[in-house]
């Protein structure tokens, strides 16, 4: 309760002008990931999962910024050729921000590069031995480092920004997405 009413000034605040929208901010999202992975032994894996990010950035001028970001993509299940499969996928992004300031909000596109960990994890039914202890569990591990994009709206309440993605990647056998709402603060 503290922290909402010490947010609420901020966010019953005027809005101001996008243009204003420049500084040092830090801020984390919520949302969705569309986890995609996958081998050729087994084929793709791809579900739904909930996902986060934390990022901080700089706007030094109203159209243009930088940022980086942490991602966790989940720990999502499913079956891949029959069989009970998990992917755990999180990593780090750096993008260069475009943004189009508007009167109450800001239209923007990011471009930038991330490297993103992941781990299939497929157990099958085939029999093992005490010689082959575990022979029916297999893993692929693999990191990637990739061109990364999104697009997103974002608009100002006082030193608070609410802002809504969609990020895409690359990694092997697949490309993961993210679709996410946020809250950033700008600290100056």
């Amino acid at each position: 309760m503290a922290v909402l009413a010490a947010m609420l000034p901020g966010l019953v605040a005027p809005p101001s002008r996008a243009a204003d929208l420049v500084g040092f901010y830090a801020g984390g999202a919520f949302g969705q990931a569309q986890v995609e992975a996958g081998t050729s032994t087994f084929g793709g894996f791809k579900e739904n999962h909930s996902a986060y990010e934390l990022m901080v950035g700089l706007r030094p001028i109203a159209p243009i910024g930088v940022e980086v970001e942490y991602l966790n993509f989940g720990h999502p299940n499913g079956v891949v050729g029959g069989w009970p499969t998990d992917v755990s996928m999180k990593g780090t992004a750096a993008f260069a921000l475009m943004y189009l300031p508007l009167p109450l909000l800001d239209l923007y596109a990011k471009a930038g590069v991330a490297r993103l960990d992941s781990q299939l994890r497929t157990v099958t039914t085939f029999t093992c031995t005490t010689m082959n202890p575990g022979c029916n569990v297999f893993r692929v591990a693999s990191t990637d480092t990739h061109f990364a994009a999104g697009v997103g709206v974002q608009v100002k309440m006082g030193s608070w920004t609410v802002r809504g993605e969609y990020a895409g990647f690359s990694v092997a056998g697949g490309t993961p997405g993210l679709t996410s709402i946020g809250l950033m603060w700008t600290l100056f």
